[in-house]
């Protein structure tokens, strides 16, 4: 039984000979596209995909430039895109996530970490019924699906080292993202995350 369906796009036919093979083994079906063209042919043909690993750095049209032709496709509104690339720092990774992009995945990358990753968003989300609906739903008007998902562990209570563990992110990069979370809601603190997600009150608004 297949895993889920996965688009991958990318120009380099090697990059994706290689992720096929390790998806493939994972038990993924796996449709390869070489650029954002022939992603959007898939796309527009209305094949379903649970996820699309997505290239930054290719011609023509770039990642960026893909991912809002993808949104702009109804089919594919809400289908979770991760940025693969060999690009890496944090101006690029923010950059990402203004996107909306669910994560961002640098190349090379370790296969273990990868296929975590893969299933971390492939997956049936973290359960909302234990969130308060009104928090999750003003918190998702700025957040992006990463943040979302750690907001969501810090509410249950998680600290970062074990957020890093569950995600398989650093602790610094998951720092970096709670501390992004507090600035973009204007939330004061992680315990008022918390209180918030779970309760639906924020006691400094």
């Amino acid at each position: 039984m297949s895993e889920g369906r996965i688009l991958c796009v990318d120009d380099d036919i090697s990059m994706l000979n290689i992720i096929e093979d390790i998806l493939m083994n994972a038990g993924y079906t796996v449709t390869l596209a070489k650029s954002g063209k022939q992603a959007l042919d898939f796309l527009k043909k209305g094949i379903e995909y649970q996820l699309i690993l997505l290239d930054v750095d290719m011609p023509v049209m770039d990642g960026y430039q893909t991912f809002e032709a993808i949104r702009e496709v109804d089919s594919s509104k809400d289908i979770p895109i991760i940025f693969l690339t060999g690009m890496d720092g944090p101006d690029f990774q923010i950059r990402g996530w203004e996107y909306g992009a669910a994560d961002y995945i640098t190349k090379p990358f370790i296969k273990s970490v990868f296929l975590a990753r893969i299933k971390n968003r492939i997956s049936v989300p973290l359960s909302s019924s234990k969130y308060n609906a009104k928090a999750l739903e003003e918190l998702g008007k700025s957040l992006s699906d990463l943040e979302m998902t750690v907001a969501k562990y810090v509410a249950d209570g998680l600290s970062n080292p074990e957020i890093a563990e569950q995600t398989h992110y650093t602790y610094g990069y998951v720092k970096h993202i709670v501390s992004s979370i507090l600035t973009k809601t204007n939330i004061k603190k992680r315990s008022d995350i918390r209180k918030y997600l779970k309760e639906g009150i924020l006691d400094n608004q």
